[in-house]
């Protein structure tokens, strides 16, 4: 009796153990879905979201600005401006704005101009369109007028006319290793040829008077074909004689090339290059103060493609005088440089010009 009393007692307690675990097994996933509901609950960030004025406040999930316009079911076109940029990661409290391009319909005369803006009133989109409003009478509507989208303003007594203008692209050097020639002789294979772009320009000519051209298009009508050099990689061991008589030629045949390049332009001495010079003025409608080099807009910047003449270098112009490369365009590509001017009149009168350079030593 007392044996059948001690076997039961063990199989109760069997029991009641498999009970507990079994209820530590089952507590274990709810206790993981809790815990996920927490989570997702905890990743989400609050931001604000501003468009065109109209603030909202919301929660995301999202990593990136991209995805939490997503959420918000704002849909971007390609001319609207938004900051931070798309790619930005997302922090607690961040601020998106967005600010969206208005579809207007600009009339000059005859012809109409199809123009996204980004803006508020008329005269925005006179500007997105190159033209002062404030030197534009009888504009419909009024220029202090809010854009509405499919909005069509009329500038009276206006025309817009295309003008073509071909520049050159510099075609640079190459160069390439040779073992049949002496260490650091060179020797020319290819003289190379320059390239040339076709700039598009649009002038708005209101009351009979030209506006500042606007660029709306370039193409490359003839790619450039960079000068190639052999450069010499043989050791100095075997017949160096004769290639070292051919370097000397070489480099006596270049420095007598880049010596009758040159020409005196007062007292500045250099390289020269010959380019072609515009000019521009923080004044103009659009333009900036700021340089891409962070520096102040004025007479004595000139802006160049990096490429061809490096920011930071200093040169002499014929007609304007010395100039840093301190800025860049869109527009600024190969032999062509762009001249700061303090007024808009100076821009003008500059023109564009065919100039020789130097390159200040």
């Amino acid at each position: 009796m007392r044996f059948r009393s001690s076997r039961l007692i063990g199989l109760l307690q069997t029991r009641n153990l498999l009970t507990r675990n079994l209820f530590v097994v089952a507590a274990v996933p709810a206790l993981i879905v809790v815990l996920s509901i927490a989570g997702f609950v905890f990743a989400q960030t609050e931001i604000t979201v501003v468009v065109d004025g109209h603030s909202r406040e919301m929660k995301t999930q999202a990593s990136n600005v991209a995805g939490a316009l997503e959420d918000a079911g704002i849909r971007l076109d390609d001319a609207d401006v938004v900051g931070p940029s798309l790619e930005q990661r997302l922090k607690q409290g961040m601020t998106i704005i967005v600010r969206k391009a208005v579809p207007v319909t600009v009339r000059f005369g005859t012809e109409l101009v199809e123009l996204a803006v980004v803006g508020e009133t008329v005269a925005d989109a006179l500007v997105a369109a190159g033209v002062d409003p404030a030197g534009v009478p009888g504009v419909t509507p009024d220029i202090s007028s809010p854009l509405m989208p499919g909005m069509s303003i009329a500038v009276p007594d206006a025309v817009a006319k295309i003008k073509c203008e071909e520049s050159v692209i510099a075609a640079g050097t190459k160069e390439q290793d040779d073992p049949t020639l002496a260490q650091g002789a060179m020797r020319v294979l290819d003289e190379g040829s320059p390239g040339t772009l076709l700039k598009i320009y649009r002038i708005l000519v209101v009351n009979g008077i030209e506006g500042i051209p606007v660029l709306t298009d370039e193409q490359v009508v003839v790619e450039p074909r960079p000068r190639l050099v052999a450069v010499g990689s043989a050791s100095s061991s075997g017949p160096s004689s004769s290639r070292s008589g051919r370097r000397s030629e070489t480099e006596h045949s270049e420095h007598a090339s880049r010596s009758s390049s040159r020409s005196h332009s007062g007292t500045y001495s250099g390289t020269k290059m010959d380019v072609v010079a515009t000019g521009y003025s923080p004044q103009q409608s659009g333009m900036n103060s700021r340089t891409a080099t962070g520096a102040l807009a004025r007479r004595g910047v000139v802006a160049v493609d990096k490429s061809v003449i490096p920011l930071g270098t200093r040169i002499y112009v014929p007609g304007y005088g010395e100039a840093v490369a301190a800025d860049t365009g869109g527009g600024v590509k190969g032999a062509h440089i762009d001249l700061c001017f303090d007024t808009v009149d100076e821009a003008v009168r500059w023109g564009r010009r065919s100039v020789t350079i130097t390159i200040l030593d």
